[in-house]
């Protein structure tokens, strides 16, 4: 009999015979996703994040179908611009986004390691303690997303600056059916995010942070 609140964690099948000496070795990693919570806790996180990033989309969704003063002067602090181009293509691009974001599973958003490098047609940046996360391109389609250790401090969903739910966001624009976006410049701010714009106001609706911030920078916001 088991704890129902214990952790499992399935690492293949197996299939019994008679033969003497037949034993296959399982190696199992056991080191935890994030160093300050379990594989569980960070499952639960990482779904409630991408649950509270989907509800930011939808609701951009339904503002760029609008397209009031309001949502046009929000347009114009992450791209300078306000004008058809920048509207066709969030238009174009929020709802694949979207389910981008809802075909995310816990079992995709992982440590990175040399493992994951080897199962990704690109090479993964290693570990740097500044960076959150990265995808690979070209994998678009497999929905991966690799963590880095400084993804496990930020908080849930301070969305005036870095969180796991903007985090998500931003990576999912980097898929190739999304917005296929670039990392010019980071910008977490909505400060920094205006100044980028402003100043490179051709290249502001490529760049992730610009699109994410625009989506989901709130100041004075937290989403737990």
């Amino acid at each position: 009999m088991t704890d129902q609140n214990e952790e499992w964690t399935e690492v293949g099948t197996a299939i019994t015979n008679a033969t003497p000496g037949s034993i296959a070795n399982v190696i199992i990693n056991t080191t935890p996703i994030c160093p300050n919570m379990s594989n569980k806790e960070f499952r639960n996180d990482v779904m409630r994040a991408r649950d509270a990033g989907v509800s930011l989309i939808r609701d951009r969704i339904a503002a760029v179908a609008r397209w009031d003063v309001k949502e046009r002067d929000r347009a114009e602090i992450y791209f300078a611009r306000a004008d058809d181009e920048i509207r066709s293509t969030l238009a174009a691009g929020l709802p694949r986004l979207l389910t981008a974001m809802q075909e995310l599973v816990p079992e995709k958003i992982v440590r990175w390691d040399s493992e994951l490098s080897r199962s990704l047609t690109c090479s993964v940046a290693p570990d740097s303690g500044v960076n959150h996360a990265a995808v690979c391109k070209p994998d678009s389609e497999k929905r991966v997303i690799a963590i880095y250790s400084k993804f496990c401090s930020i908080s849930q969903g301070e969305l005036f600056h870095e969180c796991k739910i903007k985090t998500l966001i931003h990576e999912c624009t980097h898929y190739r059916d999304t917005f296929n976006s670039i990392d010019e410049v980071y910008a977490d701010t909505e400060s920094g995010a205006k100044h980028f714009a402003k100043n490179h106001p051709d290249i502001a609706i490529r760049n992730a942070d610009n699109i994410t911030g625009y989506i989901a920078t709130f100041d004075g916001r937290n989403i737990r």
